[in-house]
């Protein structure tokens, strides 16, 4: 499902503007870097009309921080009315940790991955470690 600023603004409980005015082109920059943000996280073959359903809803959530809060301000204050966003809240187009997981995850790079590697302590003057025994080692293993 291609990504639309209708949706975006149904999150956020406004009419949709008309296409072309200043909050519609806003929207739409915000959806696009949401979703290449994204796109570039997790798989280069996606596209803004073909992706997976999990995608749109994580586009649409990263274009709603953009939107809300460009500047990505931490406190605002009028008068006396003041205003914090929660310490470690995600801003603008950054990803959060649970997002880029989600992200690997619908990618097919998350999960158990094996690296290639060999192991050589020097102890006592002696090589231990794989493939070198260590004479101590009442296992066998190193």
């Amino acid at each position: 499902m291609a990504l639309d600023v209708a949706d975006l603004f149904k999150r956020l409980g406004k009419p949709a503007p008309v296409t072309g005015t200043p909050d519609w082109e806003r929207a739409n920059a915000a959806l696009e870097d949401a979703f290449w943000v994204i796109a570039a996280a997790g798989h280069p073959g996606w596209t803004p009309q073909r992706h997976p359903p999990v995608i749109r809803t994580l586009a649409l959530a990263v274009a709603d921080r953009r939107f809300r809060n460009p500047e990505g301000y931490v406190q605002e204050q009028a008068g006396e009315v003041s205003y914090r966003m929660p310490d470690g809240s995600p801003m603008g187009l950054a990803l959060t940790r649970g997002e880029q997981a989600l992200i690997e995850r619908v990618a097919g790079r998350g999960g158990l991955k094996s690296v290639n590697g060999r192991r050589t302590v020097l102890s006592r003057g002696l090589r231990t470690g794989y493939p070198f025994p260590d004479p101590e080692d009442s296992w066998g293993l190193a």
